[in-house]
């Protein structure tokens, strides 16, 4: 897998620090207190199961600003390389 194709906790819309994981399909309620919590990130990707992202992030949602960001240092990057003199 190269590292372009991974799917970082930290691109993730649900991704809330300090690593958590803020996805309402694995939030869930306190039964004491009734606050919400949040599972760590690292918890929802090491390990499999229906409540679990696991490795192939299948909760993952790409974060818009970050896809914004994405795209903008690939055009300045084409751009870059179109000016640079060739050798």
């Amino acid at each position: 897998m190269h590292h372009k194709d991974i799917k970082f906790c930290a691109d993730c819309f649900f991704f809330g620090k300090p690593d958590k994981c803020l996805n309402p399909v694995v939030t869930y309620f306190d039964l004491v207190t009734g606050e919400e919590r949040y599972p760590h990130a690292y918890a929802q990707r090491s390990s499999e199961g229906d409540l679990r992202c696991g490795a192939k992030a299948k909760f993952f949602k790409l974060h818009e600003e970050e896809s914004m960001l994405r795209e903008q240092r690939k055009k300045e990057l084409a751009e870059a390389m179109r000016d640079a003199p060739t050798l």
